[in-house]
């Protein structure tokens, strides 16, 4: 904490508050502002999305199973399942515009 002398101020001193993590938190606000980040934080954001599908819509919120052996096989089994759903998707633009066009 910071203590300033300050001729205005009606007590004895004025009180500035600075949090011990500041300097992290100016170096961290820098590092934002790079394109660097920026490119990094488009690459999080399409695996974050693929992971809230499994989560949210494939039915990973909880497993089922114990021990690391079946936690593979549950979560490779819903890996395929959504690079399938995928595949059906993407077929089904490039299906679209040759049907259009025909």
């Amino acid at each position: 904490m910071l203590h300033v002398r300050s001729r205005g101020s009606i007590g004895k001193f004025r009180t500035i508050a600075i949090h011990t993590s500041e300097a992290a938190r100016q170096k961290a606000d820098e590092v934002a502002k790079t394109p660097e980040f920026a490119v990094g934080l488009r690459k999080r954001r399409k695996v974050e999305g693929l992971f809230s599908e499994l989560k949210n819509r494939i039915g990973l919120r909880r497993l089922r199973l114990r021990r690391i052996k079946f936690v593979c096989e549950q979560f490779y089994l819903a890996a395929v399942a959504q690079n399938l759903k995928r595949l059906v998707r993407f077929l089904n633009m490039r299906a679209q515009p040759a049907m259009a066009s025909a």
